[in-house]
């Protein structure tokens, strides 16, 4: 629909700029019978008076007309005139006469003549007066000056006969006389139709110069946008031609500007356009376009304006049908064709274009007809490259305006996009930051554990000396025979430290297993005092064998029958951390001495909370308070003890292990008054199984 609305203005558009082409003719014989008020603008078509190859004046008619005059209508070129039997030459010279009477009512206001172009100079008299020209008339092409376009004269008429007299020479172009027509009509009338002319063409060139700067400040912003570059050049080109066409204002706003290089330059505008039409179309569907016709066509069109440039007018005019039909028909053609290609196969933009080109080219082909005298008005070039123009208008504001909406939707998804990635972005920031704590905590964790690598083998070393240096020292005696008669007893001195330096390996790797994390662990609920009973009926024995007794007290009312305490913990484990504090009891305690064991139950706020105390206490020797703190220090000895009483980790096995069950270890000792070591576990109290404890059987570890 909005391109029929743009169709129509178009054809407004032209048609007003020939919209006199319609009035009325009116015959010399019958001017009384014309009102100029109520019958408006009419042609004066004669019958005129013409006097070929004479200059006349009107004093020159004030006895009569002279003799040999031609009865011709107006408008015409001269060729179309005939005298003996042979037309008229285009070039030469004339004089038109023309005598009308008007009626009394028509002769009381002012008049007003509109006279377009002649070809190529002409002089007016009105009833006598000189009224002005254009050019120079001459009887060559020496003492002519030419210069054609539309003027107005203004003139008071008399009552009765009114004469007009045009002295026309042309010695410059193809065409030659009035060939366009003259309108009389009332001057107000006539002087708005001037006006209305000139508005329409000037508001036509002043388009076409708003357009061809937005193009190329459009180039000069995006140079690779050649498109914008050549569709400037075609609204300049048209422009310049626009300003030379029509009322053809340039030659009043230019004075020094001369006819034959005016006319030069409306074909150089033409041609300009023609090329830039052609190399537009190809920058704008390039998908579409013949790339080795463009260089063709624009060698051709160089040459043709190569021949205006040093031909006069009369020449390079005669070629108008050549150039029309070898140079123009086929480039419009071929722009044609791409514009039917890019619309069949919906390119953005291809239909809008399709019209606007069929509209121009109509345009084209109508001035054409124009200027080889087939229909009686013309100048529709300008208005329907314009409408052409205002379509390629209407596609930039559709691609800008759908680049601003693109834009505009991705900025709304980049924003949602930057949101969820920055959302993303947090989350993984939050992950890798708790990944990198895990590092750093890992990374400490190996530092730690390198720390007590570093440690275990330091002390590894400095523990293994001691019995290979032993074990080194005995086998040479007996290899030397230093003792062969204590070799046997010796002998026995190397396994025990053989046995000694086992104990000590075995230590040193489940310490380092423990420290590491890496020793496993199983874990089961097992109700505690009679796992403590068991073991106390296990170790009893190994007591004994050193004098020493092994007791296993019972708590006092606790736990009641019908209750059991439930402690989580590894049986083996366990059992290990259990022997190493009877085994060192054992070690410390003087003959006829007696270990108890015993356990305290601590309800807590909470029930996971509850913890379980079980004490192993000896009679022995005792710790002093200040070594209390190292006595589970690895490789830590009590002074004053037997150098080789064991390899020194066994306290510091039994903390790692408790430490494995939730658990803490610790001792209060009084030297000479014997140790009580203890440790500390979670545990739960619960209901035994049928009412009451039972006890469980339990196997070596």
């Amino acid at each position: 629909m909005r391109y029929i609305v743009c169709l129509l203005m178009g054809l407004l558009i032209g048609c007003g700029s020939a919209s006199s082409a319609w009035a009325k003719s009116l015959d010399a014989r019958d001017s009384e019978l014309w009102h100029p008020r109520e019958d408006g603008i009419v042609y004066l078509h004669g019958p005129w008076e013409l006097y070929w190859n004479r200059l006349l004046e009107p004093g020159d008619f004030a006895s009569g007309s002279p003799a040999d005059a031609m009865s011709v209508t107006v408008p015409a070129e001269w060729h179309s005139y005939k005298t003996g039997g042979h037309a008229l030459s285009n070039e030469g010279f004339a004089t038109y006469t023309i005598r009308f009477s008007l009626s009394n009512e028509a002769s009381s206001q002012p008049l007003g003549l509109y006279v377009h172009n002649v070809a190529s100079a002409y002089r007016l008299w009105i009833n006598g007066a000189p009224a002005g020209g254009i050019g120079t008339v001459g009887t060559d092409a020496a003492r002519m000056i030419p210069r054609s376009y539309p003027n107005v004269y203004f003139f008071v008429p008399r009552t009765g006969d009114n004469e007009l007299v045009i002295q026309v020479s042309n010695f410059s172009q193809r065409t030659g006389g009035i060939w366009e027509g003259i309108e009389l009509g009332d001057a107000q009338q006539i002087a708005s139709l001037h006006r209305n002319n000139v508005l329409t063409w000037m508001f036509a060139a002043g388009s076409l110069t708003v357009m061809a700067v937005f193009s190329f400040f459009l180039y000069l912003f995006r140079k690779k946008d050649l498109a914008a570059l050549w569709f400037g050049l075609i609204c300049l080109a048209i422009c310049i031609r626009s300003s030379l066409l029509g009322e053809s204002y340039a030659y009043a706003l230019l004075p020094w500007l001369s006819w034959d290089w005016g006319v030069k330059l409306e074909y150089w505008s033409e041609i300009v356009t023609i090329l830039g039409i052609a190399a537009f179309v190809n920058k704008q569907y390039p998908q579409e376009a013949i790339r080795r016709v463009f260089p063709a066509f624009g060698a051709a069109l160089a040459a043709f304006a190569a021949f205006v440039l040093v031909t006069p007018a009369k020449v390079y005019t005669l070629y108008m049908v050549p150039y029309v039909l070898l140079l123009l028909l086929p480039v419009f053609l071929y722009v044609l064709y791409v514009y039917v290609r890019a619309a069949l196969r919906r390119r953005a933009g291809s239909r809008a274009n399709f019209v606007g080109f069929t509209v121009f080219f109509a345009s084209v082909i109508y001035d054409v007809l124009y200027y080889t005298g087939f229909v009686p008005f013309g100048g529709l070039v300008t208005f329907g490259l314009l409408f052409f123009l205002m379509t390629q208008l209407l596609n930039v504001s559709q691609t800008f305006t759908r680049a601003i909406t693109q834009s505009e939707w991705l900025t709304s998804e980049l924003r949602k996009t930057i949101e969820s990635q920055e959302e993303t972005i947090r989350q993984r920031t939050s992950s890798l930051q708790a990944l990198n704590r895990k590092l750093e905590e890992g990374n400490r964790e190996l530092s730690r554990i390198e720390e007590e690598r570093s440690a275990l083998l330091a002390e590894v070393r400095h523990d293994l000396m001691t019995p290979i240096t032993s074990i080194k020292g005995f086998s040479k005696a007996i290899m030397t025979g230093v003792i062969a008669d204590e070799a046997p007893h010796y002998a026995s001195r190397v396994y025990e430290r053989s046995l000694l330096l086992e104990q000590l390996i075995d230590n040193v790797v489940e310490l380092s297993e423990l420290k590491a994390g890496g020793a496993p662990f199983r874990f089961e609920e097992t109700p505690l005092l009679p796992l403590l009973r068991h073991l106390c009926r296990r170790y009893e024995a190994d007591a004994d064998a050193a004098g020493i007794g092994l007791i296993w007290e019972e708590p006092d009312a606790w736990p009641p029958p019908d209750r059991e305490i439930v402690v989580r913990l590894d049986p083996v484990r366990f059992e290990r951390v259990f022997a190493n504090l009877v085994s060192n009891a054992v070690k410390y305690t003087p003959g006829d001495g007696r270990i108890t064991v015993w356990a305290e139950y601590g309800p807590g706020e909470h029930p996971h909370d509850d913890r379980v105390t079980v004490h192993v206490t000896d009679t022995g020797m005792g710790i002093a308070e200040s070594e209390l703190a190292h006595i589970f220090k690895r490789r830590y000895r009590v002074p004053d003890t037997q150098a080789g009483a064991g390899s020194g980790l066994g306290l510091a096995i039994c903390e790692e292990i408790v430490k494995r069950h939730g658990g803490t270890i610790g001792a209060r000792s009084r030297p000479g008054a014997g140790s009580d070591f203890f440790l500390t576990l979670p545990a739960l109290a619960r209901d035994a199984e049928g009412g009451q404890s039972h006890e469980h059987t339990y196997t070596a570890g």
